[in-house]
């Protein structure tokens, strides 16, 4: 896996989890405090969840199905809580949008993780 010294390491994991609780504030917030960065709200909701994936599995790269399972837990678990505030609606396509960008997030986090670990060590680098 991508070799990260633990300083790094732990700003991706902070950062990681910065957005993780970033995600559940703003799809619990009601409608009209939820920040608009772009017209189309799925663009946001892509990017936001693969970041989310991509962060996770590259601050834990060892908790790989932990991390799968997690993405579509707090997609899913989100979207059920939306159904609890006034101002939001959850929905299974929105769920299925958010679930499906997590995945893809952490599987290219594994897949950049499993390409540096086989990267030659150059003199330079020792």
């Amino acid at each position: 896996m991508l070799e990260l010294d633990t300083r790094h390491l732990r700003l991706v994991r902070i950062a990681a989890w910065l957005l993780v609780a970033f995600i559940a504030v703003v799809t619990l917030v009601p409608i009209g405090l939820r920040p608009v960065v772009t017209a189309n709200p799925s663009i946001e909701r892509i990017a936001a969840y693969a970041l989310a994936g991509l962060l996770m599995m590259v601050g834990y790269p060892r908790r790989w199905l932990q991390i799968l399972i997690g993405s579509i837990l707090l997609a899913g678990g989100l979207e059920a809580a939306q159904t609890l505030t006034s101002t939001r609606h959850g929905r299974f396509d929105d769920f299925l949008v958010k679930a499906g960008a997590a995945l893809a997030g952490a599987v290219a986090g594994l897949a950049i993780g499993t390409l540096a670990a086989r990267r030659p060590t150059r003199l330079s680098d020792r």
